[in-house]
């Protein structure tokens, strides 16, 4: 038989539109659909309006009171737009705003709006999308054939308890029962086959029972069905799957071509049976049978792999397995591995004719082709179920319950072939400028007739998908989200109106074209920062620049954000200027007033920099002050244990990076920059000791003086004893910004040098220097100074003589000498000196270099007679000089008297 089924001519062009007709339908089953259009929606399409302010809907409505959201009118093609400018945006509303389509405005096939209102938190909106659907106005009838598994494994001893048979025959009278009860009854025509396998030496000899395809209202087929077929068939036998939809599809050929075609498979295990494959193709590594010679069949028990193991079959069984033998094989150089390739083969030769395969796959398990060899696991046959079925038409059922409710929703979904919305879908992109609330988008019921079905609702990649759809006569749902406006983006503009959506379209059936929904525009305000700028000087102005860069932070609820700008205030601005833009990124972007949680913004300026000055900023909502100080540092030079200020005294200052120094004078004003400095003096006041101790100061950018890690705050040098310790203080005096605080002091106390007294004794007459005196130098105290001599012996030297009052005391004369009065001297702290009782020359001599101060003093001594003594020549040489005065006096006073006396006797 084999080898004239390959000869015979009419047989090989049966097997090539086989194979012609399953390659179509691998390729396109999901396009190539019954062409059952429903009404063709109309032309109405929404129009709007693009200007420098925004796009928005050219014929709108707005709710009272928000003015922030605008939304498209309602309207058809026969009445135009529905010209309604203003409703309350009630979602109960079910009368306002729509688009109607179809031939009869009147009573349109469907209805669809969308529109957007405020919510309580700015830049939050509720999206609402209300689709109504209606009756066909014209039916076309449906032919239907229940393809129902009535193998052994169906039975509740078979498969572990679980009575699937009477949840199989509970759901398809349930299924009659919708159907009966709706006003398409006599449009829907059910028939059934029923398969397992063939019994030959029992009664079900063919492997299937049926009962014609008949009209819903016809009673006596119901019952046939229910308690004839169903009831009365002994559910016994392997699972052919292939027998029971070549049945069907047969069964549905035979009925009114126009007629729409459908299959529900409902199947609880893998075929154990298929019919010998004569010609295939492969598609996605399975081979599918595209011819089979029927009186064949291959029986692989309770798998659905074929093997080579002959043990496994029954003899009985040989004539019905072709070549006596039941294992794999090869066709068209494909390998026919299992029963799918006839099951699936099958299932594609129907659907290409048209027909629909619905399927449900009930409690799939494991297929193992021995005890404990795993053939299929659970997953890969539903891979398989769901190519057996149309896209998207398969389903799992895990219990009882699941079959009933699988069978209610065919009927669900048989009726809804008379809608005029048939798994309708919706595509709804967000706008650009928008991003999707924290809610899961919603749907509900909202029509007089209470929606069983509602469908689907996803949110994914930036788009709502809404699918399985179905809506007939007053029934409506209402799908829900909302949306947020991007005001957080750079590319945000205030007062500008961006569309909230992308085209969302709409599709009544898989058939029909898209209609699109009216999209709403939505806005939102801006906001602005006014920056002030203020100078603080202290001694160079000229250095100011013309303008200046400043950085601006925003915060919400006292919390800071990573967003920062920059912006630009200049000398022309007067330094005040209020800014709606600033600079991101090299991008000018605008001041959204709020956030996209709607929290309201504050702007700050956060940081500015001016070389040579020290920024702070006084912050208040968006505005912002900022000053610039000048910083400087000023020295007072004192003498030790005084308030004396002293003048001469030269500092050093630098910075510890080395790039800036100066040199300071006592009471000189410098101006520093942030940063870390050292002050050493480097030349002293006259008199004065030198102090090269390192002194450290800090000026930190937000204006802080600090000396070795302590913050300097004291406003006024710390006294210490008559006079004041060495160290730094707030110069409130000298400073000028707001908080008297830009410039620090530093006083520095140097110690006046100690005097070297050098006395040097002299002969009064000659003022030749005169050896042999002896002196002691006592201080208030009565403490004596040691002297050194310098030889010759007439100079004393008494060394680091301190402050304070010294008498010197002459204790030896140089022989022939009188001793000199005692000298006092006073040695002031301010370095003064000042000698009395001194018949001699002083001076005193103040000291720059590494030496004491200098004092010196020049003591006359006045010379005595000698008086004789033994062996000596005692006064006479004073008599003889006092004689011979006296004589010359007596001699010329003789004369006088004598020239006096000759006058008058003249």
């Amino acid at each position: 038989m084999k080898k004239n089924i390959h000869k015979n001519p009419r047989n090989k062009i049966v097997h090539f539109l086989g194979i012609a007709l399953l390659m179509g339908s691998i390729v396109t089953s999901s396009f190539l659909q019954p062409m059952m259009t429903a009404s063709a929606a109309s032309d109405i399409t929404p129009q709007y309006t693009t200007n420098s302010s925004g796009i928005v809907p050219t014929n709108s409505w707005t709710i009272p009171g928000q003015n922030t959201v605008i939304n498209h009118q309602g309207g058809d093609t026969t009445n135009g737009w529905d010209k309604n400018r203003s409703w309350n945006g009630d979602s109960s509303d079910l009368s306002d705003s729509y688009l109607k389509f179809g031939t009869d405005t009147s009573n349109p096939d469907c209805q669809i709006r969308k529109y957007a209102k405020e919510t309580s938190t700015p830049g939050l909106y509720d999206v609402y999308l209300n689709v109504k659907g209606n009756k066909l106005k014209v039916y076309k009838p449906i032919d239907i054939v229940l393809v129902v598994d009535m193998s052994g494994s169906m039975n509740s001893e078979s498969n572990g308890g679980t009575d699937r048979i009477t949840a199989v025959k509970t759901g398809i009278a349930n299924f009659f029962s919708q159907i009966k009860n709706s006003e398409f009854a006599k449009y829907v025509n059910v028939g059934l086959v029923g398969f397992s396998s063939p019994d030959k030496y029992g009664t079900n000899l063919n492997g299937f029972v049926s009962a014609p395809i008949s009209k819903s209202d016809n009673q006596d087929n119901i019952n046939d069905i229910l308690n004839n077929k169903l009831a009365k068939s002994n559910f016994k036998g392997g699972t052919f799957t292939q027998l029971g939809l070549h049945q069907a599809q047969n069964m549905l050929s035979n009925q009114d071509s126009n007629n729409k075609k459908m299959l529900i498979l409902m199947t609880d295990g893998v075929p154990s049976y298929s019919n010998k494959v004569v010609t295939a193709v492969a598609s996605g590594g399975i081979s599918y049978g595209t011819s089979f010679d029927y009186s064949k069949y291959n029986a692989p028990g309770v798998t659905s792999a074929f093997n080579n193991n002959q043990n496994n079959w029954d003899n009985y069984k040989q004539q019905y397995m072709f070549n006596g033998k039941n294992y794999y094989y090869n066709v068209n150089n494909l390998p026919i591995n299992d029963t799918w390739s006839g099951t699936l083969g099958e299932a594609a030769i129907s659907k290409n004719t048209g027909t629909e395969i619905h399927a449900l796959g009930i409690q799939l398990a494991n297929d193992y082709y021995s005890r404990h060899s795993l053939y299929l696991d659970k997953n890969a046959i539903r891979e398989r179920m769901n190519l057996l079925a149309s896209a998207s038409h398969y389903q799992d059922a895990d219990d009882a319950d699941d079959v009933q409710e699988y069978l209610y929703n065919q009927a669900q979904t048989v009726l809804s072939q008379f809608n005029t919305v048939n798994q309708g879908t919706i595509s709804d992109p967000l706008g650009s400028q928008f991003i999707y609330g924290d809610d899961t988008p919603t749907v509900k019921s909202v029509g007089s007739s209470v929606v069983q079905n509602l469908p689907t609702v996803t949110k994914s990649n930036g788009s709502i998908s809404v699918s399985n759809m179905n809506l007939g006569k007053n029934q409506e749902v209402q799908i829900h989200y909302q949306v947020h406006l991007n005001t957080e983006s750079d590319d945000f503009q205030p007062d500008y109106w961006y569309q909230m959506n992308g085209t969302t379209t709409f599709t009544p059936t898989k058939d029909s074209n898209a209609v699109e929904f009216g999209v709403p525009s939505a806005k939102a305000p801006g906001t602005a920062i006014k920056v002030t700028k203020q100078w603080e000087v202290l001694v160079d102005s000229s250095k100011r620049p013309d303008s200046i860069n400043f950085n601006v932070t925003r915060t919400v609820n006292n919390q800071s954000t990573n967003w920062q700008a920059s912006g630009i205030l200049s000398k022309s601005d007067n330094w005040a200027k209020t800014f709606k833009q600033l600079n991101k990124n090299n991008q000018s972007v605008w001041l959204p007033a709020y956030d996209n949680n709607g929290n309201t913004f504050n702007y700050q300026v956060s940081s500015e920099a001016t070389d040579g000055y020290i920024s702070s900023i006084a912050n208040k909502t968006n505005e912002s002050t900022i000053i610039n100080t000048q910083y400087g540092l000023i020295i007072d030079k004192y003498a030790s244990n005084s308030t004396n200020k002293l003048t001469g005294a030269e500092f050093i200052v630098k910075s510890t990076d080395g790039k800036q120094s100066y040199t300071l004078k006592d009471n000189q004003l410098q101006q520093l920059t942030p940063g870390d400095y050292t002050i050493q003096e480097t030349k002293s006041p006259s008199g004065y000791q030198l102090d090269s101790t390192v002194y450290p100061i800090t000026l930190s950018q937000d204006g802080k003086w600090s000396s070795n890690g302590q913050g300097i705050n004291v406003k006024s040098p710390t006294t210490d004893g008559n006079g004041y310790k060495d160290g730094f203080s707030i110069a409130t005096d000298k400073s000028n910004n707001t908080g008297k605080n830009n410039v620090v002091r530093f006083v520095k106390n140097d110690t006046f040098k100690k005097f070297d007294l050098t006395v040097n004794k002299v002969d009064k007459t000659t003022g030749n220097a005169l050896k042999g005196a002896k002196f002691t130098l006592t201080d208030a105290a009565g403490k004596t100074s040691s002297y050194k001599e310098t030889d010759p012996t007439a100079t004393f030297t008494f060394e680091n003589l301190p402050s304070g009052t010294y008498t010197l005391k002459e204790t030896k004369a140089p022989d022939g000498y009188i001793a000199s009065q005692d000298v006092t001297m006073v040695i002031s702290d301010d370095g003064s000196v000042k000698i009395t009782n001194n018949n001699g020359d002083w001076k005193s001599t103040l000291q720059n270099d590494a030496g004491n101060n200098q004092i010196s003093l020049t003591v006359n001594n006045t010379n005595k007679t000698v008086f004789p003594s033994t062996g000596g020549s005692g006064n006479e040489l004073y008599l003889i000089v006092g004689g011979v005065f006296i004589l010359i006096a007596a001699l010329a006073g003789g004369y006088y008297v004598f020239r006096i006396k000759r006058g008058y006797r003249s």
